[in-house]
């Protein structure tokens, strides 16, 4: 009697947050979740993660009553928050094929490849990594700018529409620029020449084929400037890749770090770039400048010792809470264990002696988003291949959670051989 009251209490009660909204649902009362749900998303008072954690459970309610249209549309909310999104490996079969489906619809990916390989690549002024380089969550009708840097060759730029459930390859045949172009850098700062683009083609299934204008820039690169031992972050993306690529020396993740022309809201990412030699460098510095780890700000720590063992060491902070269990995280990473070792095999090509340890904290909030990525610790010496594996997780999900619960901080060490 008094659980029918509490049930009837929070159905009559417009929508106090996401969590009331779920026991209502949890409880059997799926049109009153439906109602609230509604109206806590009509409201716009919700942050990224209650909305995305909303639209998820406002997708399965639909579903649940039988109206597979609304529960498609609610899905792809879901898609435009997050491109990245998904369910929890435990999630109902059905609705992670009716989410595969949507996402076909929706979203796009680009393989980027180039001649030679190993060039930098960077979409809407985000540097991504190397090539060969597979980009996903590209959103179906959009625009954007993926171009191409290699030293001693012209910088390539081409603009792709991504078309929704296509998988476009992008070829590069970068070209080493001639004695006249060399002589005419200054005359040509801030123009474009254009040139006949990669070709574009579509899903091999439906093999259409796409061919566009594309433009190479010449541009004349500031280095880094240097002041009593302090560096001057670059200011465009061809002031940071000059620096990066200037010195011969790799990939300095110091000087990423440093740069906010890599945080565009395009990336849709809030992934943080570490070089090897820190123990625990991020972005989020504290006002004494001074890096601040996850686990100092953030309830709940999950720390695996070793990635052959599923045994997990989980400490409380303040009375932090999360519902994930250990077996629940491994279930995820094993999935991303394809992508991992093609990074890892991709790098090894060029850095044959590449192994070592990689020790990464992340960040998992109740939506499933991953964020704060970071590199607590690294034996690679190989900031290139460090750079495309955070990039990576930073696109991992896990899944949204039922509870009322804050965000969990996961220290997971990878090893290479």
């Amino acid at each position: 009697m008094l659980q029918f009251l509490a049930l009837l209490l929070l159905s009559s009660t417009a929508g106090s947050s996401v969590d009331d909204a779920i026991y209502l649902y949890e409880m059997g009362d799926i049109p009153g979740a439906i109602l609230q749900l509604e109206d806590l998303l009509k409201n716009g008072t919700l942050s990224i993660d209650e909305e995305l954690r909303a639209w998820n459970r406002l997708g399965s309610a639909y579903y649940a009553m039988g109206n597979i249209d609304n529960a498609r549309y609610a899905y792809s909310r879901l898609l435009v928050l997050d491109v990245y999104y998904d369910l929890g490996p435990r999630a109902n079969p059905r609705l992670r094929e009716l989410l595969a489906q949507v996402r076909d619809g929706t979203i796009a990916t680009a393989m980027v490849r180039s001649e030679p390989g190993g060039a930098l690549v960077t979409l809407d002024d985000a540097l991504m990594g190397v090539t060969p380089l597979l980009i996903e969550g590209l959103v179906g009708g959009r625009s954007y700018n993926i171009s191409v840097y290699q030293v001693g060759f012209e910088t390539e730029s081409f603009a792709l529409t991504a078309q929704p459930g296509f998988s476009h390859m992008l070829e590069f045949s970068l070209e080493a620029p001639s004695s006249t172009m060399m002589a005419a850098v200054s005359e040509a700062v801030g123009s474009d020449e254009n040139i006949t683009s990669p070709l574009l083609a579509g899903n091999p299934v439906t093999n259409p084929v796409e061919s566009a204008q594309g433009t190479v820039s010449t541009v004349e690169t500031q280095p880094v400037a240097s002041t009593g031992g302090s560096v001057t972050a670059p200011r465009t993306t061809e002031e940071l890749i000059a620096a990066l690529t200037q010195s011969g020396h790799g990939i300095d993740m110091t000087t990423i770090a440093g740069s906010g022309s890599l945080q565009s809201e395009s990336s849709q990412q809030e992934t943080v770039y570490a070089g090897s030699s820190g123990s625990s460098s991020r972005i989020g510095l504290g006002e004494s400048g001074l890096p601040v780890r996850a686990e100092q700000t953030v309830g709940h720590v999950m720390v695996f010792s070793d990635v052959g063992q599923q045994a997990v060491e989980s400490s409380t902070q303040g009375g932090g809470y999360s519902s994930r269990s250990g077996d629940e995280i491994m279930e995820v990473l094993a999935t991303k264990q394809d992508q991992v070792r093609y990074i890892f095999n991709k790098h090894l090509r060029t850095d044959p002696l590449l192994a070592g340890t990689v020790e990464v904290e992340m960040v998992i909030q109740p939506s499933g988003r991953v964020t704060d990525v970071a590199i607590l610790n690294s034996t690679m010496y190989n900031q290139a291949f460090e750079l495309e594996l955070t990039r990576a997780i930073g696109t991992w999900r896990f899944g949204s959670v039922d509870e009322n619960e804050g965000p969990l901080v996961l220290q997971f060490p990878f090893n290479f051989q």
